[in-house]
């Protein structure tokens, strides 16, 4: 079966000059991020030119909590079990529920698409690729096809086997492998979706932009072709700080991803970003210690960075992970860090004055810009004197309430279901290991 090379309307590509905001990447790191601009706001005139205190009791300044719901979220699952969408698990790397992200967030006015999601789907290496190019899953592409199809977010952003260039992946012994298993699932999806779901589904090819395995492997070596990406995805951790290690990647390597994407034509992401190091670097290297005074502003060096990356190549989604990585299992004592923008004042007030009051060049994107890929709203900023002024029941609803009762069921129920915690399936299916799992392992 062969497809035609998707266009940038279908793609839904937003206008020059405006980027998605996408934010991830678990329930409560978002229901986290939402609340803490929300009560930014309450303190500060976004709509000054300066951010001055403003008295909280004046409502004129107050904004709804809807306004700054990004435009989709980033949610992880994998191929063999798909947990996460329907229902709530966590991986040791906090709650992922994509269904839960769409009922904690509806849209503005409760009538239209909810946001989208971004959506990262493990396949275990070459040992998932070859099962998935022998049929042994094709129950399991059934039921994630189910979901695409009845998913309520406006649209839903694939990213097929994540960092497939990552060498801890296991995705670099047989990249042929990688590409006919993501040929499969694009074809048995656009067979088995309706009409209208296609109009809502892209696949993204989302490359780590760091060194591969080996000299011989390039991005060549894993593409699956025009007719089966949608979107080209590129992850930014380290490599726009100075002291990167050589394994770590620099910004060559991002830059080198997306010219490929410049010359295939397909609209660009930014699927995986968080400083490496945290914020305030207190999880960072020895490396890291010894260059700060040079570049101690914690925005310049890392988020001015991105955006600058972003204007040059004009990219149209930026994922970012806002996420206090110690406090998970998975993460812990891994050197991500405290990456949460409300942990550091001074990047919360530059992120407002850029990327939530548009006073900067480029407009981004929030809560409703996918229904219409951002033809509409993308000439206005998203703080305007016409937003919702109050915190109503219905927020206390979406933004309290349904986290509590998410992770009760998360947590409490096994207990009661299965007269007490159960070990974990003892079978040989990897599970998914997202972002840069193996960090400290020498690839």
């Amino acid at each position: 079966i062969s497809y035609r090379k998707m266009s940038s309307e279908a793609a839904c590509r937003p206008p020059a000059g405006s980027t998605y905001l996408c934010v991830g990447q678990d329930l409560f790191s978002v229901n986290e991020y939402v609340m803490s601009q929300y009560n930014y706001s309450l303190h500060v005139d976004i709509n000054s030119t300066a951010d001055a205190e403003v008295d909280v009791s004046d409502n004129t300044h107050h904004l709804s909590a809807s306004s700054f719901v990004p435009s989709s979220f980033m949610v992880y699952t994998d191929l063999q079990t798909l947990r996460g969408l329907w229902a709530a698990t966590d991986y040791g790397s906090g709650i992922q529920y994509a269904d839960g992200l769409l009922d904690l967030f509806p849209s503005i006015d409760h009538s239209q698409a909810a946001a989208g999601l971004q959506i990262g789907l493990w396949l275990n290496g070459t040992q998932g690729c070859y099962s998935i190019c022998e049929g042994e899953l094709d129950n399991q592409i059934e039921q994630l096809i189910a979901y695409l199809e009845h998913s309520r977010a406006s649209k839903i952003l694939l990213r097929l086997g994540y960092e497939f260039d990552n060498p801890s992946f296991g995705y670099s012994d047989h990249p042929e492998l990688y590409i006919l298993a993501f040929r499969k699932i694009v074809t048995d999806c656009r067979k088995g979706l309706s009409a209208e779901a296609q109009a809502r589904v892209m696949f993204v090819w989302h490359s780590w932009g760091a060194p591969m395995a080996s000299a011989k492997l390039n991005l060549h070596s894993f593409y699956p072709g025009d007719a089966y990406v949608d979107w080209i995805g590129v992850s930014i951790f380290q490599q726009v700080l100075p002291w990167s290690p050589p394994w770590g990647g620099q910004v060559s390597d991002v830059e080198n991803v997306l010219k490929f994407a410049q010359e295939h034509d397909k609209p660009t992401m930014i699927a995986e970003s968080t400083p490496f190091g945290g914020i305030e670097l207190k999880q960072a290297s020895k490396a890291a210690e010894e260059s700060m005074d040079a570049t101690s502003d914690p925005w310049d060096r890392w988020y001015g960075q991105v955006i600058g990356i972003i204007d040059k190549y004009d990219v149209s989604m930026w994922c970012y992970i806002n996420c206090d990585w110690e406090s998970q299992p998975q993460w812990h004592n891994v050197g991500f860090g405290e990456t949460r923008l409300a942990s550091n004042n001074e990047v919360m007030t530059k992120w407002h004055e850029q990327i939530m009051s548009g006073k900067s060049n480029r407009t981004f994107l929030h809560l409703g810009a996918l229904d219409n890929c951002g033809a509409t709203i993308a000439s206005s900023n998203l703080i305007t004197d016409s937003d919702e002024y109050w915190f109503t029941p219905d927020h206390f609803l979406s933004f309290i309430l349904v986290p509590f009762i998410v992770a009760s069921a998360a947590f409490f129920l096994p207990y009661y279901m299965l007269g007490g915690i159960r070990g974990r399936d003892k079978s040989t299916t990897r599970e998914r290991r997202p972002l840069l799992a193996d960090i400290n392992e020498k690839s």
